[in-house]
């Protein structure tokens, strides 16, 4: 298992629609193991292999095909605002469960470059919050960067 790739895998952003990075990095990875590597108008990363005998020529007719698939998007935000204080506002890509969003490390990307921040819900601080309020788990649309 190559740990390294997993970890450059793992650690570059592909929110929907945004997966150039994570294609990139696949197809450098994948060079001269296909007869055909391409993409599609949806980005997907369609690689082709012919099939061969033993002896390493291409097998004609009779050949089983095989497909295998997945995931190159990972869950995430789209900026959707940036107020007058300069805090992000975002929407949500993918299904978040707001608990685990507090105080969230996240990195943002920019044409002009990426931006490690941290995301925390709008509203009151806890110390001067009702118990009411204390109790309300926040709506993700309500967390900033």
């Amino acid at each position: 298992m190559n740990i390294n790739l997993l970890k450059d895998l793992c650690e570059m952003p592909g929110v929907p629609g945004r997966e150039e990075r994570v294609r990139a990095l696949i197809e450098g990875e994948i060079k001269g193991l296909f007869d055909s590597v391409e993409t599609d108008a949806m980005g997907n990363l369609i690689c082709r292999l012919k099939p061969r005998t033993n002896k390493g020529t291409i097998r004609k007719g009779d050949a089983k095909t095989l497909m295998l698939l997945c995931h190159m998007d990972e869950i995430g935000f789209y900026v959707s605002s940036i107020d007058e204080n300069g805090f992000l506002w975002v929407n949500p890509a993918g299904g978040f469960d707001p608990r685990n969003l507090f105080s969230r490390r996240v990195l943002v990307c920019a044409e002009s470059g990426d931006f490690k921040a941290v995301m925390n819900p709008g509203g009151r601080p806890v110390h001067i919050s009702s118990p009411e309020d204390r109790k309300k788990v926040p709506e993700v649309k309500e967390f900033f960067v």
